[in-house]
C-alpha cells in the first residue's frame, strides 16, 4: 500500500487514526496576493492548450502557480513528483505531485515541510484519503528530522477548482469552501498565507 492506495478518507481514519472534520478556514478574509503579468500570460496560454491529463495541468497551470509563489516568497521551494518514503509500516511511500519546505537545498527534500498538494485530472474528491496521507507523512517526517511544526497544510486541485486541507493534533480539517483558477490571486494569496503561518511555528 501506497499514498495512492488510500482511496479515499474511510481508510485515513481506520489505518492512521485520524479524525475528519469540515471546517471554513478562510471566511473572515480570503488571502490574496498582487499576481505578475507572466503568471496571467501563462494561464492564457495554457487555455489554449490540450489540457486532458494530469500532467498537462500540472505543467501548464499548477506549476507556473507555484512558481510564482516562489518568486514572491523564495525562502520556500517546491518540489515536483519527489519519492516521499516516511513509514513503510504504514504504507506512507510514493511519490508526491507537489510539496513545499524551507529553501535549505534545491537538491533534495528537507524539513521542515509545510504544504503538500496532490492534482488529479478529474474531480478533486477522487484525492482527499491521497492527500490526508501524505500530509501525515509529512508531520511524522518532520518529528524524524527533530521539527515539530504543529499544523500541515494540503490542498487537493483539478487546476480548475482547489480545495485546502489542515492537519492539527491528529485531525484533519477540510475546507468546505473551493476556490477556482479564474480567482488565482485567491490561490496564490492563500498557498503564500499557509507557508507564512507555518514558517511562525518554526
Amino acid at each position: 500500500m501506497a499514498y495512492s492506495d488510500f482511496s479515499n478518507l474511510k481508510q485515513v481514519e481506520k489505518k492512521l487514526g485520524l479524525k475528519i472534520v469540515d471546517r471554513t478556514f478562510f471566511s473572515a478574509h480570503i488571502p490574496t496576493q498582487i499576481i505578475s503579468q507572466r503568471l496571467i500570460d501563462d494561464i492564457n496560454y495554457a487555455k489554449s492548450m490540450p489540457l486532458m491529463s494530469e500532467k498537462a495541468k500540472s505543467e501548464l497551470l499548477l506549476t507556473p502557480i507555484f512558481r510564482e509563489v516562489r518568486l514572491q516568497r523564495p525562502i520556500f521551494n517546491y518540489f515536483s513528483g519527489y519519492t516521499f518514503e516516511v513509514d513503510n509500516s504504514l504504507s506512507l511511500n510514493g511519490t508526491c505531485d507537489f510539496l513545499f519546505a524551507l529553501n535549505h537545498n534545491k537538491n533534495t527534500i528537507s524539513s521542515p515541510i509545510f504544504c503538500l498538494v496532490e492534482a488529479k485530472n478529474r474531480t478533486i474528491d477522487e484525492g482527499f484519503g491521497e492527500c490526508a496521507a501524505e500530509m501525515y507523512a509529512a508531520k511524522l517526517y518532520n518529528q524524524q528530522e527533530g521539527k515539530e511544526i504543529p499544523i500541515i497544510y494540503g490542498c487537493i486541485t483539478n487546476a480548475y477548482d482547489w480545495c485546502f486541507m489542515k492537519l492539527e493534533n491528529d485531525i484533519i480539517y477540510i475546507d468546505v469552501d473551493r476556490y477556482y483558477l479564474n480567482k488565482v490571486d485567491e490561490i496564490v494569496g492563500i498557498i503564500i498565507h499557509i507557508l507564512e503561518e507555518c514558517n511562525a511555528f518554526i
